[in-house]
């Protein structure tokens, strides 16, 4: 069996190695689902090839998702359902379509059957033991978005907090991981604008810049610059603020004019932070 066999849907390949090394120690319920899986005939991809599809597509929903691409979301939906599959993940997607329509209390009751699946408790003071997939981070993220609507904000905080110290002891940043990452720090900086937590907002946007950075991830970068200037509005750093707005309408032309027929020569000055 490969490493990419053996680490498909439990951890990433990097985390397998270092696991290999003796440089990290796995969690019990990776161990034991590693150990189950070597325990099993054949491989795991050929073993179950429609458990490996539905898995390919239920990162590229998140991925659109988080990326705001969300052009086949209902395309990606429909062929996840084809047999008359209903999971956690379909009732994920019933979650978000409850938050778009302002109904938190549905949403609310929603995930927490979502993640009731793998026995995940949304008030669980550490989420070390478990192994989350994307769409379930995500899911936790919207939960935390619902405190936010309700002002509840000490509450949303301990959950993206929980979340953001989850990713960055137990998972690798590769691939969709390292978007998810991202995407936790915009909205734990945006939550700390409407909490007003101007300064630490402004060093969580400075922790997702750099991340974005790192990993060639540009996709969050003008909602990063909306809410650094939101924080210096509040702080009363009008320069600042004004530079970012201007920033983040610069990347809002980009975004625009990226698709071959809208070409055109921009000039975009540099800002240093």
């Amino acid at each position: 069996m490969s490493q990419e066999e053996l680490a498909f849907g439990i951890c990433s390949v990097s985390t397998l190695s270092r696991i290999e090394n003796g440089l990290e120690t796995p969690g019990r319920a990776t161990l034991e689902k590693m150990l189950e899986r070597l325990a099993g005939k054949g491989s795991f991809l050929q073993k179950d090839p429609e458990e490996t599809k539905a898995y390919s597509l239920r990162h590229l929903f998140v991925r659109n998702i988080i990326r705001n691409s969300m052009d086949d979301k209902g395309q990606i939906l429909n062929e996840y359902t084809t047999g008359g599959r209903d999971d956690a993940f379909v009732c994920y997607v019933k979650a978000l379509e409850s938050y778009d329509e302002d109904d938190f209390d549905k949403c609310e009751k929603l995930i927490e059957k979502t993640l009731s699946f793998k026995g995940i408790k949304i008030d669980s003071k550490t989420m070390d033991y478990l192994i989350l997939e994307p769409f379930e981070m995500h899911a936790l993220v919207i939960f935390a978005g619902c405190y936010k609507e309700r002002k509840e904000y000490d509450k949303a905080r301990a959950l993206l907090g929980n979340l953001k110290k989850y990713m960055e002891e137990s998972s690798s940043f590769d691939g969709l991981h390292g978007e998810m990452y991202i995407f936790i720090l915009s909205e734990y900086a945006d939550l700390l604008v409407k909490k007003g937590d101007y300064s630490e907002a402004l060093a969580m946007c400075a922790l997702a810049l750099n991340e974005m950075e790192c990993r060639g991830r540009t996709f969050l970068k003008r909602k990063v610059f909306d809410i650094k200037a939101r924080a210096y509005e509040k702080k009363g750093q009008q320069e600042l603020e004004a530079e970012c707005r201007k920033y983040a309408a610069i990347l809002s032309d980009l975004l625009t004019l990226c698709s071959p027929e809208k070409t055109r020569t921009m000039i975009v000055p540099i800002f240093n932070y």
